[in-house]
């Protein structure tokens, strides 16, 4: 026998790792054994004896809460993918008794009546006024009547001019004439009403006098707001005025936009009203 046989031991394969995996292979398969008969167990239970109570179970509420977030994380829809049809009928989520149901359809028909009267009565407010009916809704409408009543009585006289195109708008004595702001644009924007084209009309037939004049268009807002914007604002609106006269006179006359803010108020904005009457547009026309 040689020396380098002699000197190689016989090599022991340790038997650690196997029983180790043997063990690991009968957990998972005692935890699957185990999982499968307690499921099995919990669902014969439940068909043998349901629950009674109303609440929703906390795994539902999970999978709801989880599902919630996810459609908020969703990306908004395309514009083109089809509305959802607003006469889909909406569940109510409480059991209701016959009684129940049949008060509160009391109660609906008397609140539908309610609103039937309440249209009938704006509708009559408008006429009163003289208000052209908007498509808007009724909280609109009402914003609309309150600004016509809050109107300084100027104001409401240069408005009722409209119907009476020969009374004299410009006089020698009165050569700037006061609009409303909240009358002229949509609220906070410097987009021009129908009710304010109506009254801008019948300004340029009186403008249309006085040819190559210099007219003056002078905005105004109140002191709500940053000091800038509000600059702003109403020289954007000023401007609007200026391009709907030039738009309609020609250029035999020449305009001068101003934007003043909240400068130059007319009276304290101590007050809904007072802050309404500032917000304002003047029109003056400059002799040479």
């Amino acid at each position: 026998m040689s020396k380098s046989s002699l000197d190689r031991k016989p090599s022991i394969r340790s038997p650690g790792i196997g029983l180790l995996i043997l063990s690991l292979i009968f957990r998972f398969l005692l935890l699957v054994v185990t999982s499968g008969f307690s499921w099995v167990l919990g669902m014969a239970i439940a068909f043998q004896y349901p629950s009674t109570t109303q609440e929703i179970p906390i795994a539902e509420k999970l999978l709801r809460g989880v599902r919630s977030i996810v459609s908020q994380k969703k990306l908004p829809q395309s514009s083109r993918s089809t509305p959802a049809s607003t006469s889909e009928i909406i569940m109510p989520q409480v059991e209701l008794t016959e009684a129940q149901r049949k008060e509160l359809q009391t109660e609906l028909k008397q609140l539908q009546t309610q609103l039937n009267s309440l249209i009938s009565r704006i509708r009559n407010l408008e006429n009163q006024l003289g208000v052209r009916k908007s498509d808007g809704n009724l909280e609109a409408r009402l914003d609309l009547i309150s600004q016509q009543l809050a109107l300084p009585i100027s104001a409401r006289q240069n408005k009722q001019v409209i119907n009476k195109p020969s009374q004299p708008v410009f006089s020698e004595n009165t050569m700037m004439v006061t609009l409303p702001s909240d009358v002229l644009f949509k609220s906070g924007s410097n987009t021009i009403r129908s009710e304010g084209r109506s009254i801008l009309d019948n300004l340029i037939g009186e403008l249309k006098n006085y040819p190559e004049m210099t007219i003056s268009v002078s905005g105004y807002t109140d002191n709500l707001g940053k000091m800038k914007v509000n600059q702003e604002k109403s020289f954007l609106q000023a401007e609007g005025v200026a391009e709907y006269f030039s738009k309609n006179m020609g250029d035999r006359y020449r305009f001068l936009v101003i934007g003043y803010g909240e400068s130059n108020p007319i009276v304290e904005n101590n007050s809904k009203t007072n802050r309404q009457r500032n917000r304002r547009i003047e029109v003056k026309i400059h002799q040479k």
